[in-house]
């Protein structure tokens, strides 16, 4: 069965006590945009929603991808968490008949919803407190040696999975991790390229996948605590100073030149470069390698050419293309071609960024009042974007048709040098590994009535042309359609003539009536059709002198 498409989750979620089969989530209400729609959030496979009841929120992923032995999987996480005192996880519960969309059910996943923030985005309030980055190390490394004494792994640190909450360190999106139980299965994912080793493979998956990417994250928190400067420098809102080429080419790496001319962190610049060029199983632990002193070859044949994306680019021109991954987090690239501001009802300000040219815009980036706040923060003027070449990663929805990101953060955003590296972007391929499908249906997008109705809202006091009327000859009172805003100019009103169409009709009911009854008391008198003509003649003349009486 074909996984649903976001905007089919989108409206699914918006009736909890409809739509769920648990009845702690049939009490919830999601959180919604400032346009009063569910508002969607991203990991791994799924698109997340949040979801508030009087006594506690929840997170709710629902897959846009087949995941295989996905109830195995989960089972294997509870069974861990029941018998381990493991508190930088949360409890994940697997529902098979989770949600109804389109009715039938699908698998989700509950867990209680995590307040704080992804670790990228804490970093980039705090790059420059040493303080704060050093507790931050010594937190992660105990986290890295806590995985590694339970035999288990993650598969996928990085930014987005790593939320940090009151200084400690919690993780998320569970679909790839490795536990004893699951040796035998195959990996799902490969994890973020930003913090991969280049040469990890599908066939690589037991309790030291995460070696890597710690290495990578250990050695991107000391270079802060160093040298803060770095972070203006190399964070792409995508990363934590590395990219996935600082891996592939190391010999060419700029940032690993860069941490080579500081004492404090040449070794560790070193090391990592050495340990780039190495077989995948070779990697060694994070204790080793913050202890050991590797040398780096002195010259290397890139393991890779081109870097793998972390997620499907899409080019913004490309509206079909667009809606076939609703609900999914992906890259977007192209041109901004127009901006348009407005406030909400709320008085709230927001701004849209379009590609293309409105009403015919092919991709919208939406940017509400407080992703506005931030942008204005980081010194990014959004209207200034315009005629630029751009990336923005989100999660994607759509509007009317109309594919669009709603952006959180400032990072979301990045400004390209042009089209030839949009055109490097889109060169770039996303591995997808053998079990995992992208099923979602391939139906068109749905538009809820509550989508529409709340854009009319917020659209209703912009003012639209009206074309002239007829006034009816009648003195009747036209009724008019209610017009449908939205980011069109214009609007089409017609008159409905059911008035003076009710009118007219009256001025023949009479004499129809009173001929009928004249009709059926002639064919009573003289027991003949022939009477029932002539009754009904008489009773129609009958009936008009009586309306005109009245009229």
């Amino acid at each position: 069965m074909a996984l649903p498409r976001g905007d089919e989750y989108n409206q699914a979620i918006q009736s909890p006590r409809i739509s769920f089969s648990d009845t702690i989530l049939q009490s919830c209400q999601v959180e919604t945009t400032p346009l009063g729609l569910p508002k969607p959030y991203s990991g791994g496979f799924t698109t997340t929603y949040k979801l508030v009841n009087s006594h506690t929120s929840w997170a709710v992923r629902c897959f846009t991808r087949e995941i295989s032995d996905l109830q195995r999987r989960y089972q294997s996480i509870g069974n861990f968490l029941s018998t381990n005192n493991c508190d930088f996880l949360v409890e994940a519960n697997f529902l098979q008949n989770g949600i109804k969309v389109n009715g039938a059910f699908h698998p989700i996943i509950k867990m209680r919803w995590l307040d704080g923030e992804p670790l990228s985005n804490y970093l980039a309030k705090t790059y420059n407190q040493k303080s704060t980055i050093d507790r931050l190390m010594t937190e992660f490394t105990n986290l890295v040696k806590r995985l590694e004494n339970y035999g288990i792994a993650h598969g996928d640190l990085q930014h987005g999975n790593i939320i940090v909450k009151n200084d400690k360190l919690y993780l998320i999106d569970y679909d790839g991790m490795y536990f004893p139980d699951l040796a035998t299965l195959r990996v799902n994912e490969l994890g973020h390229p930003n913090f991969q080793h280049p040469k990890r493979t599908a066939n690589d998956y037991n309790k030291s996948i995460d070696r890597f990417s710690s290495i990578v994250i250990y050695t991107a928190l000391k270079a802060l605590t160093v040298a803060p400067n770095l972070w203006k420098k190399y964070d792409n809102g995508d990363n934590i100073l590395f990219k996935g080429q600082d891996f592939a080419n190391p010999l060419n790496s700029q940032l690993l030149k860069d941490l080579a001319g500081y004492s404090e962190l040449s070794k560790l610049s070193n090391n990592l470069f050495a340990v780039s060029t190495w077989d995948f199983n070779k990697v060694p632990s994070l204790a080793e390698f913050i202890s050991n002193t590797y040398q780096p070859p002195i010259s290397i044949t890139p393991s890779i050419s081109v870097v793998r994306s972390a997620y499907t680019v899409i080019d913004g021109s490309q509206k079909g293309r667009l809606l076939e991954y609703l609900g999914q987090k992906v890259e977007v690239v192209g041109q901004i071609s127009a901006h348009r501001k407005g406030f909400t009802n709320q008085g709230n300000p927001y701004i849209f960024l379009n590609f293309g040219v409105y009403p015919r815009q092919t991709f919208t980036i939406v940017i509400w009042s407080e992703a506005l706040s931030e942008l204005n923060a980081n010194g990014i003027i959004p209207s200034s974007l315009v005629g630029k070449y751009v990336s923005i990663t989100g999660v994607l929805s759509s509007y009317s048709g109309n594919p669009q990101i709603a952006i959180d953060y400032a990072s979301q955003i990045q400004v390209l040098s042009g089209q030839s590296e949009v055109d490097l972007k889109l060169s770039l391929k996303t591995i997808n590994v053998s079990n995992t499908k992208n099923t979602t249906n391939p139906k068109p997008p749905i538009l809820s009535n509550k989508e529409a109705d709340v854009f009319n809202d917020l659209y209703k006091n912009r003012p639209v042309s009206q074309p002239k009327i007829n006034t009816p000859n009648r003195p009747t009172i036209p009724s008019y359609s209610t017009p449908s805003t939205s980011h069109s100019s214009s609007n089409t009103y017609k008159p409905s003539t059911s008035s003076s169409s009710s009118s007219s009709n009256n001025g023949c009911t009479v004499p129809i009536v009173v001929g009928i009854i004249g009709g059926i008391i002639g064919a009573s008198i003289v027991e003949h059709f022939g009477g029932f003509i002539i009754g009904a003649v008489i009773g129609a003349i009958i009936g008009s002198g009586i309306k005109s009486m009245f009229d």
